[in-house]
């Protein structure tokens, strides 16, 4: 009995309770205050593997806000030049400009020289009734002078009555330099004729001419005093057109 109570005094309990009783029976480990913890145990074994679960259901959540910009990288390698375009409308303008330009400046040029050509024409230009005398300056032999007056509309001067002839000796006078006439015996020796091939209808031959001196003075020509003289055609003399 004694022995109950004191260790009922030593685990803290009420000797009450730690008497046997038919009614109350309390084990002293039983009805006793918890004791202080042990010291924990070693961990158990591993069990083994257990079988690998569903994957479920996965959601992809939304994509998140962009991130800032890296560095920019290194330039890569050229690739090779395409193929070559058509020609843009802008080149094409400038093209039309150029040309235009260009040809602003002809113009220029040309109307600088018909200028000059016609203080020359003013110069040289004789009117006879309706017939005009006119003169570039230019020497010329007869096949090239008679190219010139055709190429212009016009024809070798040719002077058709005394009046007409007296205007070419103006001429003449006026520049010091002999003219070829619309005249020659190229095609008969002998027989003179218009460029046309018809025969003279008006003459003023020098006294002794023509003489068609050393076989070839095939051309006519008009001297200053308005007199006609045979002469070579290769000779180099005053162009003068009549229109």
């Amino acid at each position: 009995m004694y022995l109950r109570i004191f260790i009922a005094l030593m685990l803290g309990t009420s000797p009450a309770l730690a008497t046997d009783s038919e009614t109350n029976t309390c084990t002293v480990m039983a009805c006793g205050n918890p004791g202080i913890p042990g010291l924990p145990g070693r961990d158990g074994r591993d069990g083994p593997k257990g079988e690998k679960g569903d994957q479920g259901v996965q959601v992809r959540g939304q994509q998140g806000f962009p991130g800032k910009a890296g560095p920019p990288g290194l330039p890569g390698i050229a690739g090779p030049p395409g193929q070559k375009g058509q020609k843009g409308e802008m080149a094409a303008i400038t093209s039309t400009q150029q040309q235009l330009t260009a040809l602003e400046k002809k113009i220029q040029t040309l109307q600088a020289d018909l200028t000059k050509y016609k203080k020359i024409v003013m110069l040289q230009q004789v009117k006879v009734g309706e017939k005009f005398f006119v003169s570039t300056g230019q020497e010329l032999t007869y096949s090239n002078g008679k190219r010139l007056c055709e190429n212009g509309g016009a024809a070798l001067a040719t002077p058709k009555n005394a009046a007409e002839n007296a205007a070419l000796a103006e001429i003449v006078k006026r520049n010091s330099k002999i003219v070829f006439l619309g005249i020659n015996d190229i095609q008969t020796e002998g027989r003179f004729v218009y460029v046309n091939g018809a025969p003279l209808s008006y003459t003023n031959w020098k006294q002794g001419e023509p003489n068609n001196s050393g076989n070839k003075e095939d051309c006519v020509t008009i001297v200053e005093d308005g007199q006609w003289n045979d002469l070579d055609c290769e000779r180099k003399t005053l162009t003068v057109c009549e229109l």
